[in-house]
């Protein structure tokens, strides 16, 4: 396995999913990102509608969206986490979703067999969401802006896109990419939040579950844990700044046979 796909496993393993039982009070003056990418999603199904979830994770997100779908792909690289994805499916009883252990640069779909195309933080693989994608299809992504927990990774010295803050901004890069690949892109939308930790034990449950600083040990980051919990406490809760992005691409349609 990557190195990702051995975090992600280790997260199923410990906590059972993909998801923190961590106490905070988030708010949201951009709206809720999560909520806004699944509205768009769901918008985007018809019940003969083939959706392709890259990077599911374990899948509970995805299966609140699948109901507006005829047939449902999530695809990931942790077995752990497809294992956590497969219990929530059955719980479910959504038989037209299926989950596989598969590398988005590799999916093995034939050619425009997909209608639509979802990665929830997860890889982003143009070309091959392109070659998958019908013609007019439709892809969906959300990403780790460049400012998110900003202050956490300097004082940390490492972290997701350490840096990234001093270049472009990660939505541009995206919407490039996706140019580059012949897609249009249609939409691209920042949302700027905070999570306020209750106590430094969520803070550091939260830490553990996701990969902001992938790895993050509690031991040996005791003493920087620390000196961020201090400098970023407020009114008794610690602050996390978060800062993530959704752009929206189409794939062009067909193009019409010339009447020459």
């Amino acid at each position: 396995m990557t190195m990702d796909a051995e975090f992600y496993s280790r997260v199923a393993d410990r906590f059972g999913g993909y998801f923190s039982d961590a106490q905070s009070t988030d708010v949201f003056p951009d709206g809720r990102p999560d909520a806004a990418f699944d509205e768009l999603v769901a918008a985007l199904g018809t019940p003969q509608a083939r959706l392709l979830d890259v990077g599911c994770a374990d899948g509970r997100r995805l299966l609140q969206t699948s109901p507006a779908y005829g047939a449902v792909t999530g695809i990931d690289l942790s077995p752990s986490m497809l294992e956590c994805a497969e219990r929530y499916r059955e719980e479910a009883g959504l038989r037209h979703v299926a989950f596989e252990l598969c590398d988005a640069a590799a999916t093995g779909l034939p050619d425009g067999s997909v209608d639509v195309v979802t990665s929830r933080r997860g890889p982003l693989v143009a070309g091959e969401f392109g070659r998958v994608l019908r013609p007019g299809g439709a892809l969906v992504y959300m990403g780790i802006g460049e400012q998110d927990a900003r202050e956490l990774k300097e004082t940390f010295g490492r972290g997701q896109d350490f840096g990234s803050w001093n270049g472009r901004p990660l939505a541009d890069e995206v919407a490039g990419q996706l140019s580059e690949a012949g897609f249009t892109v249609t939409r691209s939308q920042a949302f700027r939040f905070e999570e306020f930790y209750h106590s430094a034990d969520d803070l550091d449950t939260f830490l553990q579950q996701v990969p902001i600083i992938e790895d993050y040990d509690p031991a040996a980051d005791k003493e920087v844990f620390e000196r961020y919990a201090a400098a970023a406490t407020f009114d008794g809760r610690i602050r996390l700044p978060r800062h993530w992005f959704i752009v929206q691409a189409q794939k062009p349609a067909a193009a019409r046979p010339s009447d020459a």
